[in-house]
């Protein structure tokens, strides 16, 4: 585990040998950070449902909605989090990175940052906001024409690419969350609006792609380079750099 002080975005292991953690508790560490992702799944995916979302859109409004779904998500995600850095690198170590996977995390999170910024730069057709104008629009624009789910893609890049430099059983659970959660959410995020029938999201939906660069490759969209947030590229790169320099003391 030495290779892991040569990058930021491992967290260290704290000073105890691996032999003294005990089983029982390591266990229970991993059970715990399941139980909240399930939990925080279940909660969002479920709240975001046609059979919950439409009558207490009706009931509450819209805004009244997205406000207790936020507030919701919140209550549980903060204490996934809470638990996991009391139990970083819990549980069985199942490999030891190499400089080659430290690489690779690195290049990983920056692309991550630039599709998560370029997606918050570039309003989502189905946003919450087009939902209150009851106008959608039907072409995608900039990282929409690579994903139209670029949020998902950088949750989904965040947690492979931390599995990759943090090797415990806990670790495992708590990163490869991130990836099943994006991949998921999208999935169903797709269904639904497909369910809806607004005709230009149907249109959206069919001119672009739930998977990286399928419509572009498919002749579909283009890539459309200018479309891209000369801003949000700048910003991406500078919190990159901040979150190399400042990672260890945040996170460990």
């Amino acid at each position: 585990m030495r290779a892991s002080k040569n990058s930021f975005w491992v967290s260290r292991r704290p000073a105890v040998a691996e032999d003294t953690i005990p089983e029982g508790e390591a266990a229970r560490a991993a059970a715990s950070i399941l139980f909240w992702w399930l939990l925080f799944a279940g909660t969002h995916l479920g709240g975001s449902s046609l059979a919950v979302r439409t009558p207490l859109i009706r009931k509450l409004g819209l805004l009244g909605f997205k406000g207790i779904y936020a507030l919701i998500a919140l209550t549980v995600f903060l204490p996934l989090c809470s638990v996991y850095a009391r139990h970083k690198h819990a549980g069985a170590l199942l490999f030891v990175p190499d400089r080659t996977l430290l690489a690779a995390t690195e290049g990983l999170m920056l692309v991550a940052l630039v599709v998560l910024i370029q997606g918050v730069a570039r309003p989502w057709p189905m946003s919450t906001q087009a939902e209150l104008d009851g106008r959608f629009s039907k072409e995608a624009r900039g990282i929409q024409r690579v994903t139209r789910h670029p949020q998902n893609l950088a949750f989904v890049l965040f947690g492979f690419s931390h599995l990759l430099v943090n090797p415990f059983s806990a670790d495992l659970i708590f990163f490869g969350g991130f990836v099943v959660f994006g991949i998921t959410s999208a999935i169903l995020q797709d269904r639904r609006q497909r369910i809806a029938g607004i005709p230009e999201i149907r249109q959206y939906l069919a001119e672009t792609s739930a998977l990286p660069f399928a419509a572009i490759v498919t002749g579909r969209q283009r890539l459309a380079a200018k479309e891209y947030s000369r801003t949000a590229l700048v910003a991406a790169l500078l919190l990159f750099v901040v979150l190399q320099i400042f990672h260890p003391r945040i996170f460990g």
